[in-house]
Parts: structure tokens; C-alpha cells; sequence
């Protein structure tokens, strides 16, 4: 699995990741720290990792670094779900097919029920 560091505090050897499939989060422990050790994982690392699932939660094992800082604007992102403009312009020079327009409904529109449709 492919992922991005949210969250993580080195001096205890902890890491959140963002999973590239969009599902639960996945948390991540060194089995053993030493005092001043640990993974070196910053924010916004992009990672690769092996899963499991342990009591409802995603645990990552083995994790290697991909790629420093890919993902720097993720959490801020995240926290205002918004995308920084120096993240959006990065994008949109990456961007060659495909342009997503979010969908925003204008007030005043209401969700008709099921039984409204049947009518």
C-alpha cells in the first residue's frame, strides 16, 4: 500500500497514514524505539507499506520512504478542506485529460424522496 504521513511523532516511533485506496487510516508503531531513535517519517512523506488488520484497525508493518514532502499540503487540506494554491497550481500543470468540477446545489433545491420520484 501507498500512503502519505498526516501525523507522526518520531521520538516515540509513532506514524497516521493517508491509505491510497481512500479507506480507514492506518497507524503504525516501531516495535522497539530507542530514546532519540525512530522512523524519521515527517508530514507529508509518501510511504510504502504492508497492512493488516487488527480489532477493526489498519496497522502498518515495514514501512519505506517513497518520496519526501509529496504530500506537504495534505494535512492542512485535510483540516480546512480546501488545497493550498501552490498544491492546486503543482496540479493543474500535472493535469492533461480530466478537469473535476465539484458539485454545489444552488439554494432554494430540495432532494425529492422515493416516493416523490415514483410519482
Amino acid at each position: 500500500m501507498i500512503g502519505v504521513v498526516l501525523w507522526s511523532d518520531n521520538s516515540a516511533g509513532k506514524a497516521v497514514f493517508w491509505c491510497e485506496d481512500h479507506g480507514d487510516l492506518a497507524y503504525y508503531e516501531e516495535p522497539i524505539v530507542e530514546i532519540g531513535g525512530g522512523s524519521g517519517f515527517d508530514t507529508g512523506d509518501m510511504v510504502q507499506f504492508d497492512i493488516s488488520v487488527h480489532r477493526k484497525l489498519r496497522i502498518a508493518g515495514n514501512p519505506r520512504l517513497v518520496q519526501e514532502n509529496a504530500g506537504e499540503h495534505l494535512p492542512d487540506a485535510l483540516r480546512s478542506d480546501t488545497i493550498p494554491a501552490k498544491a492546486l497550481n503543482r496540479t493543474e500543470k500535472s493535469r492533461k485529460t480530466a478537469q473535476i468540477i465539484p458539485f454545489t446545489p444552488k439554494a432554494g433545491q430540495r432532494r425529492l424522496g422515493a416516493a416523490q420520484l415514483k410519482a
